[in-house]
C-alpha cells in the first residue's frame, strides 16, 4: 500500500484528493485489494485553521513539508500537489530533493513555458514519475465518447463544443491562486479534446473579466479557446465563470449525428448522462441499450455512474504499484500545457471583453 501526501489543502486538496482518498481505501480494502495507507498527511501552512474533511484517523495534518516527514516514508509515499500552479517548480524540486519520486500534480502542469521545460528537465534528472490530474480523460463517459470516435458509426468526428459554467465569485475573491479563466476549468476540456481528436493547434482565445456590484476581477469572467486539430477537427471550449448556473456538458458533432456527454456537476452526484442523436436513425445506430463490436453505446439517453475521480486515483494508484511507465499520459499532459501557455500570450496581447461571454 502507498501512503498519500497531500500537499495544499485548499478547495482542491482537502474537498477533492482527501475526500476521495478515503473513500478509495474503504473501497479497495472491501475488496481485500488495498490500495491506500492511511492516515493521509495533509500538509499546508494554515492547515491548524483549516476544518479538514475525513475523521482524525484518516488525516494528519501539519504545516510544514518537515513536519510530514515525521509522518510519511518518501519510498513508499504518493505526493498529491494541490498548490497553485505558479508554485510548482520549486515545490516539486524540493520534493524530489526528499526523495519523494510518485507524484500526482494538479491541472494545468505548469503556468509558463520555461517552467514546464524545467519541470521536464527535473522529471529526466531525478526520475520522477508525474501524473497530472485528468478524471475526464479517464472517466466512463469519456470512454464512450472515445469508442464513438473510433468505431465510426456516426461517420468522422468534425467539431466538438465545450460549456464548463458555474458562479465562482465567492473561490475567486477567497483565493489568487488562479490568474485567469484559462486556468480552472479548460484544462479539463482542453485535455478531452486533444485526447479525442489529437493534436492541436490555436486559434483563439480570450478572457474578460468577473463582474459583480462595482467591482471586477481582471481575466477572471471566464474564457474562451478555439483550436485546429491536425485531424481537421475544429474545437469550442467555453468557460463562463459568472454564470447563474452549472454546466458541463461536451457536444461532438459526426458526419452522421450528435453526441451531447454531460459530466457530474459535484460530488454531490456521480452519475453522468450521453444522448447519442444519429442524423438518419434507420442506420447511423443501433437502438438504445444495444453496443456495437467496439462497445460503443447505441441510439438515446444513457444514465450511468461515472465517480471519474475515484477511478482516477485508483488508476494512478495502480500504476505506481506497477511501475508502469508513463501511466499518467505525461505526454498529453505537456501538450495541454503548452496550449494553454499559448492561450495565455494570446489573451495578454489582446484586449479582454469588460464582462460577459460574448
Amino acid at each position: 500500500m502507498l501512503q498519500p501526501l497531500v500537499v495544499g489543502l485548499g478547495r482542491s486538496g482537502s474537498g477533492l484528493h482527501l475526500n476521495t482518498l478515503g473513500s478509495l481505501a474503504r473501497r479497495t480494502a472491501a475488496t481485500g485489494d488495498p490500495l491506500v495507507a492511511l492516515p493521509a498527511v495533509g500538509c499546508d501552512p494554515r492547515a491548524d485553521s483549516l476544518r479538514l474533511h475525513g475523521t482524525p484517523h484518516e488525516v494528519t495534518a501539519v504545516t510544514t513539508l518537515e513536519q510530514a516527514l515525521r509522518y510519511v516514508d518518501p519510498a513508499t509515499a504518493v505526493v498529491h500537489v494541490c498548490t497553485p500552479p505558479r508554485l510548482r517548480y520549486d515545490l516539486l524540486a524540493e520534493l524530489a530533493g526528499h526523495g519523494f519520486r510518485r507524484m500526482i500534480v494538479e491541472k494545468p502542469l505548469a503556468a509558463s513555458m520555461d517552467e514546464l521545460d524545467a519541470l521536464i528537465r527535473l522529471r529526466h534528472e531525478t526520475g520522477l514519475d508525474l501524473v497530472t490530474v485528468a478524471h475526464w480523460i479517464t472517466s466512463r463517459l469519456a470512454g464512450r465518447l472515445r469508442r464513438l470516435v473510433s468505431g465510426g458509426r456516426l461517420g468522422s468526428l468534425r467539431r466538438i463544443t465545450v460549456d464548463q459554467h458555474k458562479p465562482r465569485f465567492l473561490r475567486s475573491l477567497a483565493t489568487h491562486g488562479h490568474p485567469s479563466a484559462l486556468d480552472v476549468e479548460i484544462p479539463h476540456s482542453l485535455a478531452l479534446a486533444l485526447d479525442l481528436a489529437g493534436p492541436a493547434e490555436l486559434r483563439s482565445a480570450h478572457c474578460w473579466d468577473l463582474r459583480y456590484e462595482d467591482r471586477g476581477l481582471p481575466r477572471l469572467g471566464g474564457a474562451h479557446v478555439e483550436l485546429e486539430h491536425r485531424s481537421g477537427v475544429v474545437t469550442l471550449l467555453r468557460s463562463d465563470l459568472g454564470a447563474p448556473v452549472r454546466q458541463r456538458s461536451v457536444v461532438c458533432e459526426f458526419e452522421g449525428g450528435t453526441a451531447t456527454a454531460h459530466f457530474p456537476l459535484s460530488e454531490d452526484d456521480d452519475h453522468a448522462q450521453l444522448v447519442i442523436a444519429p442524423f438518419d436513425r434507420g442506420t447511423a445506430a443501433p437502438s438504445a441499450g444495444v453496443r456495437d463490436a467496439d462497445g460503443a453505446p447505441g441510439t438515446g439517453h444513457h444514465v450511468f455512474r461515472d465517480d471519474a475521480l475515484t477511478d482516477f486515483l485508483d488508476g494512478a494508484y495502480r500504476g505506481f504499484v506497477s511501475g508502469t511507465e508513463d501511466a499518467g499520459n505525461f505526454q498529453l499532459a505537456c501538450a495541454t500545457a503548452r496550449l494553454l501557455c499559448a492561450a495565455r500570450e494570446h489573451c495578454a496581447v489582446t484586449s479582454p471583453a469588460r464582462a460577459g461571454s460574448l
